[in-house]
């Protein structure tokens, strides 16, 4: 925590009072009790990340803004909630001093602030010589107790971010596209960004600021403190060179965007937050990154479920036809097959011809399968010729050339862990995935043998929260134990002897039911396909399949939608 004491400055008298009217808290009262309070108060000057007081510090001062920014919390670490921001005009550690407690919250710097401070012996005497000064205190705390619950809710996400590289108002524009809120892009570079920020770009949400031309590092979080007051999202564009300004803005900012280039030495060193690197200007590319600072990045989690899994092609149909974003995939089993196929840029009728396929290629005499009949037998089919027409289902690919970040989960059968793919060959991971327990011998992968990921997380959701998605969809086609009940007592009255696929297919169902319980906790949106009328083992319903899937999306498309807007 800083010491104020230490950083006392003197400053005339007549420089405070004229600093004063600039406060709104402060325009309304008379002379003689600016000239009081402007003899008491002591200034201040604090930086970035510094610490102006603890909770649970004793009180024995308050402080009014004149400049910057700083951020109220509660709690530490994971636990930490953010109660406010406040700005120039604000003042705050006024509570605990009145009432003479402890601090109830921790006021950190987030944009270098310059401060006055009052200590409670001298507002003490103000308060008895001046009534007036009291009535102004009660008045900006009843304005800033209605602005505490809609504080947290406009400034979610990254509210200050630092952009560097080709056509920054593009970005801008997606944010305030995105949020509906007031954006303010603030060009420090020094250099021009381009034309086409002009009259067109000026609105009463969209603002372009230009700096001065000697703009200082003062000038800079002075300036600063009035936009992030004035604006939800303040985005400062600075050039790839270094400069202190550069520096200051970097160090400032909640979050570095690359657009079209990569990050210099100094910028990392400077910068505290995340660094997103967006390499096109294309428009589905940078409204990722602008959901990325705005969370709210959509993540889709598609299940296990064999042949019932190709409802996630209807899925995808809707969600791309409604202009719902997908930003990241998490796959399980069937829902890696077909949820890769999509994330590797192939468009949902192609997925979708690919599903309706399947049934001639999955008989016995398709030549797809390789029978292993060696020992030790650890399942019916090797797999080798099934990882052959999956590398050419996906043209080679790798992680790293989807066109939509890809996870896909698969179990280590030796020790029960979850295994999360996201590097190395696409076809290989899906491979693993699909390894149904007694159909596929197990995949060796760095020393370990892999299985169907139902066996540990059939529906992915977990995986997309972990990867940062703030709204996570999930197409789950497990129906519950009653619904395969019904679709028992509905199908026929003289139920067939199950086979041996049929056999394991039920016992993955119903390991698949049991975990799925407990694992939908990060679901925003829950889609179910309707798919209990058919089985796991009918890859000749793709049709019925997708329209079930279609189905279940147009039904909850009012909810998704509610979800991005807010």
């Amino acid at each position: 925590m800083a010491s104020i004491n230490m950083n006392e400055l003197t400053t005339p008298l007549n420089k405070i009072e004229e600093n004063l009217t600039h406060i709104p808290f402060f325009r309304a009262l008379s002379s003689q009790a600016l000239t009081a309070i402007s003899a008491k108060l002591r200034y201040i000057h604090l930086d970035h990340d510094e610490v102006v007081f603890l909770e649970g510090s004793p009180a024995d001062s308050m402080f009014l803004m004149e400049s910057g920014q700083v951020k109220v919390s509660t709690g530490t670490g994971l636990q930490e909630k953010i109660v406010n921001y406040l700005g120039p005009g604000n003042f705050f550690g006024e509570m605990a001093l009145l009432l003479d407690q402890r601090r109830s919250a921790t006021v950190t710097v987030t944009i270098d602030v310059d401060l006055w401070v009052l200590y409670k012996k001298d507002l003490d005497e103000l308060l008895i010589e001046f009534p007036e000064i009291a009535l102004n205190l009660t008045r900006e705390l009843s304005r800033r107790l209605s602005d505490v619950m809609s504080e947290v809710k406009k400034r979610p996400g990254y509210s200050l971010v630092t952009v560097v590289g080709d056509q920054p108002w593009r970005l801008a524009k997606q944010i305030q596209e995105l949020t509906k809120q007031r954006v303010a892009l603030f060009n420090v570079s020094g250099q021009p960004i381009g034309s086409s920020v002009g009259a067109n770009f000026q609105s009463e949400s969209l603002t372009f600021v230009e700096k001065d031309a000697q703009l200082s590092e003062d000038d800079l979080t002075d300036t600063l403190g009035i936009l992030v007051d004035s604006y939800d999202w303040v985005l400062m564009v600075v050039s790839p060179e270094y400069s202190e300004i550069n520096a200051k803005a970097v160090d400032l900012s909640k979050a570095t965007v690359l657009l079209n280039t990569r990050a210099k030495e100094w910028l990392i060193n400077f910068s505290d937050g995340p660094i997103f690197q967006c390499d096109s200007a294309d428009e589905k590319d940078v409204g990722r990154t602008a959901r990325k600072i705005t969370h709210r990045v959509v993540g889709l989690a598609l299940s296990s479920g064999g042949a019932r899994g190709i409802a996630h092609i209807g899925v995808l149909k809707v969600l791309e036809a409604a202009n719902i974003p997908v930003d990241m995939i998490a796959g399980t089993s069937a829902g890696s097959l077909f949820g890769g196929l999509y994330a590797c840029g192939k468009t949902t009728d192609e997925v979708a011809y690919f599903a309706k396929n399947l049934v001639n290629i999955t008989g016995f005499k398709s030549g797809l399968w390789d029978p292993k009949f060696t020992l030790p037998w650890d399942g019916l089919i090797k797999g080798n010729a099934t990882l052959k027409f999956l590398a050419k289902q996906f043209d080679n690919a790798i992680f790293a050339d989807t066109k939509t970040p890809f996870y896909v989960v698969a179990t280590d059968v030796l020790t029960g862990e979850e295994v999360i793919f996201e590097k190395g060959s696409v076809a290989e991971a899906v491979r693993a995935s699909i390894g149904m327990i007694g159909i596929f011998s197990p995949y060796r992968h760095n020393g370990q043998y892999l299985i169907d990921g139902g066996a540990v997380n059939p529906v992915p959701a977990t995986v997309l929260a972990e990867k940062g998605a703030n709204i996570i969809i999930a197409s789950s086609v497990i129906p519950s134990i009653e619904e395969e009940r019904a679709r028992g007592q509905t199908t026929s009255k003289r139920q067939r002897q199950p086979s041996f696929l049929g056999v394991l297919s039920s016992m993955m169902g119903i390991m698949e039911r049991e975990i799925v319980r407990t694992r939908m906790s990060p679901v925003d949106v829950l889609i179910r396909p309707r798919v209990e009328l058919y089985t796991a083992m009918d890859y000749d319903k793709a049709v019925e399949f997708i329209h079930l899937g279609e189905e279940a999306t147009e039904k909850e498309l009012p909810m998704l939608q509610k979800m991005l807007k807010n």
